[in-house]
């Protein structure tokens, strides 16, 4: 009943004339299985017509902290499906550990073949036995029965195929009162085949299981890179996951339009949907490189830590000489009136002064022109050192102030912008022109002149440090360029790569214009616009709410930056309020009018 081959039967002869070709037609077709439960459906479907089987099933083997098990995973049965039965779903997808009493078990320890003519007549002395537990609570009845390991070229057994009822007719249906008389044992020439077919499946399987295993590991390896740089910061912590959610909320709305410019936009395969993922996942995998002081640049003096700090310090030394030129004056004899007049003065003079530079650190949408005149002004005020301003300096910063101190006490101004403040920008910091990126390259690597960056007009973000921001697109596309994603992933790096384009070309890295950007690039651009409004980590800002970040979204779409039907769905479909409802705090749900959205010039006043 085991390997040996049961006596050729009469059909034997036809059926080996037509196996050859229907070998490779289900070779062709298992091969270009696309996931393993098809291939496994495939696998048993392929077998099962080969050999008449009314009914089979696949198991696989697991191995689990050094235990291996049998992985229920496939299951066909003709007879109750046109019964319209079916196996409880609960008896699918269990595992249990791999014995000798067990048939597939038993199979799979031996890695031989069971041919059995009836289950419920097998033999006492024999170390396997049938459960009839499954015939009971199907109402089946399993007569005979073939259990082939599937066996890889290095001979480990990957799982077993087990197919139940060779029947005598195809179009026959069986009860438990028909099985016997209308089921026949599996033959020599049935066995032959369906462990050619093993063979082939073998192969298959553990081609199918390494493919996955490597997707996955593609995917967590993927997921932890995202998980990096949100980790990087508090402040932007789940931007990347909150991003990748609505992307793939836009994309499903798009991909169910049936009408209109987006009608056509469909992703062809599950591979086409994971390149999506994972260039939403590492959109900004180039933050990776980007200073952490940069990107959380709260004021404008902060280099890494507020400098306004250091400044105050030196309104606190110029207000003391006054309190100490006061009462030396007295102790000289002079006007007590005056004296205390002159200083009075001079507190609330120092007061207002650096109440401006305060109010100039903060990184509102626009400096008042007074306040960045009063700066230069105050820029020209002098206060006197007394100490080595080069002693417990690093060797890179000793460089930037030059090796010549000032004679001491040596003259400062209350605001600075000196030559030890401006970074060199290394040559390695230049991408190559054979990259196409747009962005104009800043001479500096950094500027942290107090005047210059106090002076700022809008946001906190000197030229150079928006470049900094902004160069992590530039980092982006070359990491992701670089990284030896499978062809079915191919598009990563364009798609991650355009999500700061604008369909009007003045985007960046590279200027693409409307022709040149995919639908996921713009869904990307839209969710990423989106997330960053309504954001509530940032040290910079506040989450906007809902009708505010619309506004805006509408503003750009006005302006030609962003896909206009892509916003309107974004809108019509409730991609907007789902996300909201998932991501933002009660209070920015606020009342939103649609239809005056929907309309051109919609943008925010």
């Amino acid at each position: 009943m085991t390997a040996a081959h049961p006596p050729p039967h009469a059909s034997d002869a036809h059926q080996a004339r037509r196996a050859l070709p229907e070998m490779l037609q289900i070779a062709t077709a298992i091969s270009g299985a696309a996931s393993l439960p098809a291939l496994l459906r495939q696998i048993l479907s392929s077998a099962r017509d080969l050999t008449l089987s009314d009914a089979g099933s696949i198991y696989l083997v697991e191995e689990e902290k050094g235990e291996k098990r049998l992985w229920f995973t496939a299951f066909q049965n003709s007879s109750l499906a046109a019964r319209g039965e079916g196996i409880d779903s609960g008896l699918l997808d269990v595992r249990f550990p791999i014995t000798p009493e067990r048939l597939v078990g038993w199979a799979a320890l031996q890695g031989e073949v069971l041919n059995l003519p009836d289950v419920y007549a097998i033999p006492p002395d024999r170390p396997y036995r049938f459960d009839a537990g499954l015939d009971r609570r199907t109402g089946y009845r399993a007569v005979s029965m073939l259990v082939v390991p599937l066996r890889t070229m290095a001979g480990d057994v990957v799982g077993v195929m087990q197919l139940i009822n060779r029947k005598r007719k195809p179009s026959s249906l069986l009860t438990p009162e028909t099985a016997s008389a209308l089921v026949r044992p599996y033959d020599a020439g049935d066995q032959q085949l369906i462990e050619a077919l093993a063979a082939l499946a073998a192969v298959c399987v553990e081609r199918t299981q390494a493919l996955e295993g490597q997707q996955r590991q593609i995917d967590s390896m993927i997921a932890l890179l995202a998980g990096a740089i949100d980790a990087r910061s508090s402040h932007t912590g789940r931007h990347c996951s909150r991003m990748l959610e609505l992307a793939l909320l836009l994309a499903a709305a798009a991909e169910a339009t049936e009408a209109g410019p987006l009608a056509p936009f469909r992703f062809s395969s599950e591979a086409e949907r994971r390149e999506f993922r994972t260039a939403a996942w590492l959109h900004d995998c180039g933050k990776l490189v980007t200073p952490e002081a940069v990107v959380e640049k709260a004021t404008k003096l902060d280099a890494p830590f507020n400098r306004i700090h250091e400044i105050r310090t030196r309104f606190e030394v110029l207000l003391r000489d006054g309190r100490i030129a006061m009462l030396e004056g007295l102790l000289a004899g002079g006007d007590p009136e005056t004296l205390r007049r002159d200083y009075a003065q001079l507190e609330q003079e120092l007061r207002r002064d650096f109440a401006c530079v305060a109010r100039c650190n903060l990184g509102s949408e626009g400096t008042d022109p007074d306040d960045l005149a009063q700066l230069q002004r105050l820029a020209g005020r002098r206060w006197w050192r007394h100490f080595d301003d080069r002693l417990g300096l690093g060797w890179e910063e000793q460089v930037r102030y030059g090796v010549a101190p000032q004679p001491l006490p040596a003259p400062e101004t209350l605001l600075s912008d000196a030559p030890h403040h401006r970074l060199p920008r290394p040559a390695a910091e230049v991408p190559e022109s054979s990259w196409g990126f747009n962005l104009t390259v800043p001479e500096l690597l950094y500027n942290r002149g107090e005047l210059y960056n106090l002076s700022v007009a809008r946001g906190t973000l000197t030229g150079e440090e928006i470049y900094k921001i902004r160069e992590h697109m530039i980092h982006t596309i070359v990491m992701l360029e670089s990284m030896a994603f499978p062809p079915s992933m191919g598009r990563v790096a364009e798609i991650a790569g355009g999500h700061h384009e604008t369909l009007d070309g003045r985007g960046y890295p590279r200027g693409l214009t409307a022709e040149q950007l995919s639908i996921p690039a713009r869904i990307l651009a839209i969710a990423d616009i989106f997330e960053a409004l309504t954001a509530a980590d940032r040290p910079y800002k506040q989450g906007m709410p809902l009708s505010q970040s619309l506004k805006i979204l509408a503003g750009l779409r006005d302006r030609g930056r962003i896909d206009a039907d892509l916003f309107e769905l974004f809108l019509r479909s409730g991609v907007y309020l789902t996300y909201a409802q998932r991501f933002l705090a009660a209070d920015q749900i606020d009342p939103v009018d649609l239809e005056a959205l929907l309309q051109p010039g919609a943008r925010e006043s």
